[in-house]
């Protein structure tokens, strides 16, 4: 029995630690130290592990360290969607993580040229990578492009702030579960997983994103701001579509565990799936 707490603490420790080294020198020292700033900022770390546990699902014997510049890559393009979703013209936040956010620290300027950096920058950090099959990064680089682009993230931020959006299910799949998803798929075509497989993982990342985002919405309601780390309930001050403003809170729990159940059938026979598994059922245990 995996004591998933501890394993993700142990590798969001093990992220943290290499992270910043990527950052990219001989730039601009408040872009440079804005990028670091965000990226530093703590946070789960649940996208780069998913990749690096994808691919050890398919492989365990796999060396991570041969693509670990493409599992912290989606870590920069995460934080510049974190940086952009709190400027004023969108979420309007002051804190992400328990700490001022980018641009309150060094001006809306320099926040989103330093989301901007970030986001170019992590595809750079992809294509440098020497030791992985070119036409292998090609697809990665097309599926995670894919999902946080038009197609994916933005299209889902975008219809998060328009009011006059109302499609829950487009939010949350657009703007969190396809990204998580792709970090799954990448994981697995860096495994040389099966098309079947890959196909498992993407599912199994869909629903544990869309579980996710309802986690998320359901501790905006009912959770701790401290423990969560950033202001509360202003879905509801902003009048958002949320799960449980359309299902209540009852509902969604139900809803976000019955997705996890999904999840877990997707990858149970894969060949070493048991932290995936595991990791599932922690999305709908984080605390109210």
């Amino acid at each position: 029995m995996v004591d998933i707490k501890t394993y993700l603490k142990q590798q969001s420790d093990f992220i943290n630690k290499v992270l910043q080294s990527y950052i990219p020198k001989g730039i601009p020292k408040e872009l440079f130290d804005a990028m670091e700033y965000s990226l530093t900022a703590g946070g789960k770390r649940l996208r780069p592990i998913l990749v690096l546990e994808s691919a050890k699902a398919v492989d365990e014997n796999i060396n991570v360290e041969d693509f670990l510049d493409v599992a912290l890559s989606v870590e920069f393009i995460h934080t510049y969607s974190l940086i952009h979703d709190d400027l004023p013209a969108m979420d309007d936040d002051d804190l992400r993580r328990g700490k001022p956010t980018c641009h309150k620290v060094f001006g809306e300027a320099i926040a989103i040229l330093a989301g901007d950096g970030l986001l170019t920058y992590a595809f750079e950090m992809i294509s440098n990578n020497k030791k992985i099959n070119p036409d292998i990064l090609l697809r990665v680089i097309n599926v995670l492009s894919h999902n946080v682009g038009v197609y994916g993230m933005v299209a889902g931020q975008a219809a998060d702030i328009l009011e006059s959006f109302k499609d829950i299910e487009f939010i949350h799949t657009n703007k969190t579960a396809k990204f998580i998803s792709g970090c799954c798929q990448i994981g697995g075509l860096l495994a040389s997983a099966s098309e079947e497989e890959v196909k498992n993982l993407k599912n199994y990342g869909l629903y544990i994103g869309l579980a996710f985002q309802i986690w998320d919405d359901i501790l905006d309601e009912m959770g701790d701001e401290e423990k969560v780390g950033k202001k509360l309930h202003k879905d509801k001050e902003k009048n958002k579509v949320t799960y449980p403003s359309v299902y209540g809170l009852e509902k969604s729990v139900e809803i976000a565990k019955s997705y996890v159940e999904k999840a877990k059938e997707e990858i149970k026979n894969l060949k070493n799936p048991d932290i995936l598994l595991f990791l599932a059922d922690y999305i709908v245990s984080r605390e109210l």
